[in-house]
């Protein structure tokens, strides 16, 4: 099952029309950056932790085929 993300359906904008909404998100983004910026980068400081590969553990071998059954 694929997760649910968050979408903004929006209606085929003119050139201008979508400037004007880009400089609205971007002022939206930095708003809320100023807002929450410490929190959400410690939050983006663990999430980049959690995602680094980690080492095999000493127990399994890091060959699969030397694995015992």
């Amino acid at each position: 099952m694929r997760s649910r993300r968050a979408q903004i359906h929006l209606p085929p904008l003119d050139a201008g029309y979508a400037l004007t909404l880009v400089g609205i998100l971007e002022r939206a983004i930095d708003a809320i950056w100023r807002a929450h910026g410490h929190s959400m980068a410690e939050l983006q400081a663990l999430r980049a932790e959690n995602a680094r590969p980690r080492p095999p553990s000493p127990q399994q071998p890091a060959d699969p085929d030397e694995r015992l059954f």
